[in-house]
């Protein structure tokens, strides 16, 4: 398949500035979980940057809105495989906005991970539904495919799915001065804050051996 008949299809990838490589994005208003937790002042998902600002334009949501419908085509998983081994081969993160919307998506996704084995894909969910009936199914995941389930509340720590799981957290000021160092008591600190807010050359997220990765509230 062509760069451009794979756009067509997927609605193409995006390009998150902090990230090593380019990610796919949905509608943070059309997040199951997200949308729930939205409405507590006390969750992750209240102050959701993508509800906001320029993600709230027409022509954004429109884009936004074609991707996800995108997911019922049947040629969703040769698309995106064909857009990551070009344009993003080394890492790939799903969804810098929005979450997986079903099982059959989350399939879809490991479709795409296993046709993709030279790339590692890091899955932030808060879709815990979904990663329990996947991980009941799955009798051999893809090695490279990292789903990081996220704690819903500021300061909570993450459930643990299964042994060999891995989860992610965010922090307050007040919870960040019991973290110290790069490994700190409940997990890896995220180094972002202190270079740029960018990645540089930590690779945390897409590392199965670190189970937790905990994030600075901004």
């Amino acid at each position: 398949m062509k760069i451009k008949e794979a756009k067509a299809i997927t609605g193409g990838l995006s390009s998150p500035s902090k990230m090593p490589g380019k990610a796919y994005n949905l509608s943070a208003f059309k997040c199951q979980t997200g949308s729930v937790l939205h409405k507590n002042p006390n969750s992750v998902c209240s102050g959701c940057y993508a509800r906001k600002g320029r993600y709230g334009f027409p022509m954004v949501q429109a884009a936004l809105q074609k991707r996800l419908d995108s997911l019922d085509n049947p040629q969703w998983v040769e698309a995106m495989v064909t857009l990551i081994k070009k344009q993003s081969p080394d890492y790939f993160r799903w969804h810098d906005s929005g979450d997986i919307q079903s099982l059959a998506h989350l399939l879809q996704i490991e479709a795409v991970a296993n046709a993709t084995p030279d790339t590692m894909h890091w899955l932030p969910t808060k879709e815990y539904g979904y990663v329990t009936q996947y991980l009941r199914l799955a009798t051999n995941p893809p090695w490279n495919l990292i789903i990081r389930v996220s704690a819903p509340n500021v300061d909570q720590y993450p459930p643990l799915l299964r042994p060999g799981t891995v989860q992610s957290m965010v922090v307050s000021d007040s919870y960040i001065g019991d973290v110290h160092g790069d490994m700190g008591k409940f997990g890896y600190k995220c180094p972002a804050p202190t270079q740029g807010n960018k990645c540089g050359d930590c690779r945390a997220c897409w590392d199965p051996k670190i189970e937790t990765v905990i994030y600075h509230k901004h």
